[in-house]
């Protein structure tokens, strides 16, 4: 879908299109708006992106998407995503800080030492024993920070198979725990439904339910190719409540950040993850 320059300077979706970039969300599972955020602001964030790389792993590398563009609004507070996550959600979704941010690279391997990622979902089904799709609870919300293309290992992803639902197993190895864990889809059913491969340029926004199938492709280029990952939750999935002020988070934000979020920001990024 496109943004309009009405809606961009609205920053607001017409009541025509909210309909239809929900109506897509709840029938093939995603919506993509192309080109939203500026490239030179793309550039800047991938530039702030890879200066992790010189940082230790662990915390320092965590609280280094604590500062700087990774805050700016347009990406923590984004209207066109955030106003279809309400419609879907409701209100009182929440969300975390530091949202993730993920790369695929030349060498990239993954399970098996595979050059393509396995077909897999982030998040399961509410209650599968029903044997139906309820609503969607988690959303995920990706932005390419360059152009994903063929060449530099765009996702490839299963429109409609947020709908599907497997009858529940209980695993008796190892192994099934992983493949029941990562939501793992075959590669021979693969083959059996149509995918789609998400060529598009730096700076849109993808709003995708996490039942989806879907998965990194090889990256043949020299460049690295990163995207924000940011996950919304319904408010069911707060099962103790609202939180108090002072426990609302533990992960770096100074106070004076902190204060410096408009209040809608604030509601959303209410909690802190408790790992």
């Amino acid at each position: 879908m496109e943004i309009t320059v009405e809606e961009q300077q609205r920053g607001e979706l017409s009541p025509k299109s909210l309909e239809l970039a929900c109506q897509r969300l709840s029938e093939i599972g995603y919506v993509i708006f192309e080109q939203v955020l500026p490239c030179s602001f793309m550039e800047e964030v991938r530039e702030a992106f890879e200066d992790k790389a010189s940082l230790p792993e662990g915390k320092e590398q965590r609280d280094h998407f604590l500062h700087g563009p990774f805050l700016d609004p347009r990406i923590i507070d984004n209207p066109f995503a955030l106003q279809i996550i309400e419609s879907a959600m409701g209100p009182k979704f929440f969300s975390f800080l530091p949202y993730g941010c993920n790369e695929t690279r030349r060498e990239s391997r993954y399970w098996n030492n595979a050059e393509k990622q396995w077909i897999h979902r982030d998040g399961g089904h509410m209650f599968p024993e029903l044997g139906m799709a309820l609503p969607v609870t988690r959303i995920v919300v990706n932005i390419p920070l360059i152009d994903f293309t063929l060449e530099n290992g765009c996702t490839e992803i299963w429109p409609g198979s947020h709908l599907i639902v497997d009858p529940v197993t209980i695993p008796e190895t190892e192994d099934e725990v992983l493949f029941r864990d990562y939501h793992v889809c075959s590669e021979e059913r693969g083959t059996t439904l149509p995918s789609v491969r998400m060529v598009m340029p730096a700076g849109s926004v993808v709003v995708r339910d996490m039942r989806c199938w879907h998965r990194a492709m090889p990256n043949y280029t020299d460049q690295v190719r990163p995207m924000t990952a940011m996950v919304y939750f319904h408010r069911l999935h707060n099962v103790l409540g609202n939180q108090s002020a002072t426990e609302r988070r533990n992960c770096g934000i100074s106070d004076t950040v902190w204060q410096q979020f408009p209040e809608r920001s604030q509601q959303i990024y209410r909690f802190y993850p408790i790992n």
